[in-house]
């Protein structure tokens, strides 16, 4: 009798407790729907926010290497002119004899469309074409009388190009004196725009992918001088650009950057790079903007084939769920038993993820380790197999198991090396103060057996104390003084390293008076396996620069190689130093040699 209204009160608690989970849990759901996809949404906004920035930092960058390279080329035309101006034959010679010396140098150096010299009264007496069939005239009148005046070389804006079509050109002009100093003209030269368009070509290029990309040359004041893309939207004769790309690059020449904004013709939206150029050594430079641009479609690319891949897994899991949960409320007496088996499923998900991790430590464990188990016994028995029948078989078989010998071997070492490339990651230490004195000294006890044999002589200049991964450093010593032994001419090796200070870093340079490298690939060969030589002429895997760049960059530093072929090589590096920390010098200079 008891017992009843026991269980009574427990089932009404138990009734109004499955009432309220019934009002409660389709609340929940729909709320844990909302959160999810609030939460996703916040990681697609963070995630298009990386890829822009990211793009942007690389455009930025290659506006920069754009702007410092039509620099140089145009630093080359300004060093031409003098050299033309000086030339005994354009200053002495006849009419026949300049107008000679003129169409040489416009055989020699491309970039030209027009060259041209000039009396003292500014009538122009010689030139690669003394006149265009039409257009404006090849001297720019004003120009001339500038030069005359100030005695200095004129530099002319953008201007159509003496030559038809009237392509757009700058113009460069110096004065021609006699022996006594008197005046006797100028010469001058055009350089067509278009001529210039392979660098952005060339140096533009994105490193990811093939991309498409867009870039614009503008003057200070945005009046376009070529671009990339052009079309019968394009803006005609001295239209101005107005964006915000211009404006930023043309408030600070010195710095380079990236913003979004709006495409000016297509209306698109676009993440822009800017930089300006500046000059290069005594020449002023014209002071333009380099653009390179994206789309946001083309930036958020990635991003959005990711979404839509998740985005339809999501609602192919998401769905069901919502559903099976509404139809859970409904009937709370089978809610157990789908908890439980949606429970023992995410215990299988989380096993098989767990498993899943396991394999992948193998495998890095089989990639770092046993792989090179079973491959020192392929190259044990190809060396005695090598050993053993040299001779008693045919010639071919003595050739195939030579290759396979020396596959093996190969690869042994390719290995080796791939791993030390991971270590500089995976294996580093907490930075410290160090001695790059000691360190230097370390790397060379290391190459004893090396400088030796090659006599090389190896000197130093007194080297800083800098924070960093001392054995890191060591190996990067090692690896540069390594290469100068390894590529020395005829001569033993001479290798000099040195230390100066350069605001908040200190640069370091290993020179050597070796074969040299051509400029052409300064950059190549600091990426991973890549040789300019073949394994026959010099041994090696073609790694040990790549690992050096690697250390430097870790230490928040710049890696980079000035050289020529056959007059040796000098790497430089840097090492960030803020001017607060002490920077004294903190070991002695030296020399050390093997004769």
């Amino acid at each position: 009798m008891i017992a009843l209204p026991t269980t009574t009160v427990q089932t009404t608690a138990f009734d109004s407790s499955s009432r309220w989970t019934e009002r409660i849990l389709p609340i929940l759901l729909f709320l844990c729907f909302f959160i999810a996809t609030a939460l996703g949404l916040y990681a697609l906004s963070f995630l298009r926010a990386m890829l822009v920035a990211e793009r942007g930092d690389e455009l930025a960058m290659n506006a920069a290497t754009v702007a410092e390279t039509v620099d140089r080329v145009l630093f080359e035309r300004y060093g031409d002119i003098q050299l033309f101006a000086n030339d005994g034959v354009i200053r002495d010679g006849s009419s026949e004899e300049r107008t000679a010396r003129l169409q040489h140098y416009h055989q020699l150096y491309w970039y030209y469309s027009w060259l041209g010299i000039t009396d003292a009264g500014g009538t122009v007496i010689a030139a690669t074409d003394m006149r265009p069939a039409s257009g404006p005239p090849p001297l720019n009148r004003a120009a001339f009388d500038a030069v005359r005046r100030s005695g200095t070389i004129y530099l002319e804006p953008v201007v159509p190009s003496a030559m038809p079509p009237q392509q757009k050109a700058v113009g460069f002009m110096a004065p021609i004196y006699g022996p006594r100093g008197e005046f006797r003209g100028v010469v001058a030269s055009r350089v067509p725009i278009d001529n210039l368009r392979s660098i952005f070509e060339q140096e533009g290029r994105l490193r990811y992918g093939k991309d498409p990309y867009d870039w614009l040359l503008l003057t200070r004041d945005g009046a376009i001088i070529s671009e990339k893309q052009t079309s019968a939207e394009s803006p005609k004769g001295s239209a101005i650009l107005d964006i915000p790309s211009r404006s930023r690059a043309a408030s600070d020449r010195n710095q380079s950057g990236f913003v979004e904004e709006i495409h000016h013709r297509l209306g698109h939206s676009v993440v822009t790079g800017y930089a300006s150029t500046r000059g290069y050594r005594d020449f002023p430079g014209f002071d333009w903007i380099v653009l390179f641009r994206q789309t946001h479609d083309q930036v958020y690319a990635p991003v959005d084939r990711l979404l839509w891949t998740v985005g339809g897994i999501g609602l192919l899991v998401i769905l069901p769920l919502t559903g099976f949960g509404i139809l859970v409320s409904w009937k709370l007496g089978r809610e157990r038993s789908e908890l439980l088996k949606t429970r023992q499923d995410l215990e299988k998900s989380v096993a098989e993820l767990g498993r899943s991790n396991a394999d992948l430590q193998q495998f890095a464990y089989v990639a770092s380790h046993d792989l090179q188990e079973p491959l020192r016994m392929v190259s044990s028995y190809t060396q005695l197999l090598a050993k053993r029948y040299r001779g008693q078989l045919d010639a071919d078989a003595d050739e195939f198991i030579a290759y396979a010998v020396d596959g093996a071997t190969r690869m042994q070492k390719l290995i080796q090396d791939l791993l030390a490339y991971s270590r500089v990651s995976t294996g580093s230490q907490p930075f410290e103060p160090t001695p790059m004195g000691a360190v230097l000294s370390y790397a060379m006890d290391n190459l004893l057996s090396a400088i030796k044999e090659s006599q090389a002589v190896i000197t130093h200049d007194r080297l800083p104390t800098v924070r960093g991964d001392a054995k890191q450093l060591a190996q990067l010593f090692q690896n540069l003084l390594s290469n100068a032994i390894k590529f020395h001419g005829d001569q033993p090796p001479r290798i000099h390293i040195s230390a100066q200070r350069r605001e908040d870093e200190w640069l370091f340079s290993v020179r050597d008076e070796g074969i040299g490298i051509d400029p052409q690939f300064a950059g190549r060969i600091f990426v991973i396996f890549q040789r300019l030589h073949t394994r026959a002429e010099y041994p090696g895997t073609g790694i040990g620069l790549a690992i050096c760049k690697k250390i430097v960059e870790r230490h928040g530093g710049r890696m980079w190689v000035e050289s020529e072929t056959g007059k040796g090589a000098t790497f430089w590096f840097s090492i960030p130093d803020p001017p607060q920390q002490p920077s004294v010098t903190r070991s002695e200079g030296a020399t050390t040699g093997v004769a």
